[in-house]
């Protein structure tokens, strides 16, 4: 070979990007590159002589040793280790990605490989950011709910960077505060539902200006959340989830106060993955907007149904039977009034099933109906059995909400009541919206009123509330047996 030529293979040699290490049929090292030096950090007088496996980590060493024993028997060209995860290990100790070429050849008679190796760090990141992003993306289609794809959101993300922990800022519904959404990793219990004060978090500053805000140690920033300080959090990101209406939430990535800060090359695929995480969660928002107005139109049509269908039935039959029980005598004519009655309650309980179709939102934890629901499972237990609530006219839509609160207290002090003195076998509470007024009635069949002085201050207190509001409060018995208590006050409180 001329000396043009082998001056020209040395400088390629010294000049590959990609690290050449050359080893013996014993796989003892003879050669190795530069770039081998910058990869694995040893000097290239170090490298010489010592075994291949050196570049291995310790419980991956053996097992090379004897696939390198089976290649041997028949070397060919190829990559190294298809379908498996290859991996290095410097002289610190840290472990990274490898991908690996062999090229076997005989010089003088003598076997040699030469081993071509890169970083495979980058490359895997972003396969795994390809195939975290596709992951989501079939969840949402499938119809996962937003919690969980927001959790699993953070684990990906986490993932993708080697961080300790992460976890999801969204805006709440008030404006003034974010609240951590989800959470991943270390001190997840602790991170998820906590809050922070927009005015003064790094997650709302990363959504108002819209960048990556990079924090070298989250312990010793007095804006990162105190759960996370507490943490001993030390490496952070702030990451602006980015959709196409704008920003939908703020990812946060940690690490251990000893860990190495972010690399451009980690920042980078983490907002990356954030951006696409964000597109792809307002759409699962989108689809669940669309399956409300599904579940609406569905109740609509239900409701339609009941009231033009089954009320009506149930309303002819109530007036055949009124038409029998005049030419009726004795026990007979008394079963079919009882029947009577009994229709004009089921139909009473459809009306207000068909109010609270057409009107889903009074389903939710702070609407009167739901708390006075609430209240009458919670007494259930007391009693030893469910009072019977019946709503009368549109509750919700007709009663402030500053009588809310009033009208729950004053439903638990009656029950409490009843299940304390009355000794009840059933128990209704009624609650009627009509003629300017909001009244709530509690009836049972128990002993009575005693006459005593009571003990408490308990209907002190509700007529007090009464009064206050202009209205009464009223105590009757009941025959055979049982009390009726009667809390009304006017609908337009002044």
């Amino acid at each position: 070979m001329s000396d043009e030529r082998t001056r020209l293979l040395e400088e390629m040699f010294r000049a590959s990007p990609d690290a050449l290490i050359v080893t013996g049929e014993d796989g003892t090292i003879e050669m190795a590159s530069p770039a081998a030096e910058a990869l694995f950090g040893y000097p290239l007088q170090d490298l010489l002589g010592q075994p291949v496996e050196v570049l291995l980590p310790e419980g991956l060493r053996s097992l090379h040793a004897r696939h390198r024993g089976s290649y041997l028997t028949a070397p060919e060209g190829r990559p190294m280790g298809i379908g498996l995860e290859l991996r290095g290990r410097a002289v610190d100790g840290s472990v990274f990605p490898l991908d690996v070429s062999l090229v076997p050849t005989k010089v003088d008679g003598r076997l040699r490989v030469g081993a071509f190796v890169r970083d495979a760090t980058e490359r895997r990141r972003g396969e795994d950011l390809l195939r975290f992003v596709n992951e989501i993306s079939q969840r949402v289609i499938t119809g996962d709910p937003t919690p969980d794809l927001l959790e699993m959101t953070a684990r990906r993300a986490r993932q993708l960077v080697g961080a300790v922990a992460a976890w999801i800022y969204i805006q709440s519904d008030d404006r003034e505060q974010v609240v951590v959404a989800a959470a991943e990793g270390e001190a997840a219990d602790s991170l998820r539902g906590a809050t922070r004060p927009a005015a003064t978090s790094l997650a709302a500053r990363s959504m108002r200006l819209g960048r990556t805000l990079a924090i070298p140690d989250m312990t010793a920033e007095r804006d990162v959340l105190t759960e996370a300080r507490a943490a001993g959090f030390g490496p952070g990101l702030y990451l602006t989830m980015q959709a196409e209406d704008g920003p939908v939430g703020s990812l946060v990535l940690a690490r251990r106060r000893d860990a190495a800060q972010f690399v451009a090359e980690e920042v980078g695929a983490a907002e990356v993955f954030a951006s696409a995480a964000a597109i792809v969660l307002a759409l699962g928002t989108a689809r669940d907007d669309l399956e409300r107005m599904r579940l609406s139109a569905e109740y609509e049509r239900i409701a339609r149904d009941l009231h033009d269908t089954v009320i009506q039935r149930l309303f002819a039959l109530g007036m055949q039977l009124e038409a029998t029980e005049r030419i009726a005598e004795g026990v007979v004519a008394e079963r079919i009034r009882a029947t009577v009655e009994s229709i004009d309650g089921v139909i009473r309980e459809i009306r207000e099933t068909i109010f609270d179709l057409n009107r889903p939102a009074s389903a939710g934890p702070d609407g009167l109906r739901s708390q006075l629901r609430a209240i009458v499972v919670e007494c259930a237990q007391q009693l030893g059995f469910a009072p019977r609530l019946t709503f009368r006219g549109p509750v919700e839509a007709a009663v402030d909400e500053s009588l809310v609160p009033q009208l729950a207290s004053v439903a638990r002090e009656s029950l409490s009541n009843v299940s304390r003195h009355a000794k009840a076998t059933a128990v209704d509470v009624v609650l009627r919206v009509g003629e300017g007024w909001v009244t709530l009635s509690v009836s049972d069949d128990g002993v009575g009123m005693s006459g005593e002085p009571a003990a408490g201050h308990g209907l002190d207190n509700m007529a007090t509330r009464a009064h206050r509001l202009g209205g009464e409060l009223s105590i009757v018995g009941r025959r055979p047996a049982g009390t009726l208590l009667q809390w009304r006050v006017p609908l337009q409180v002044v």
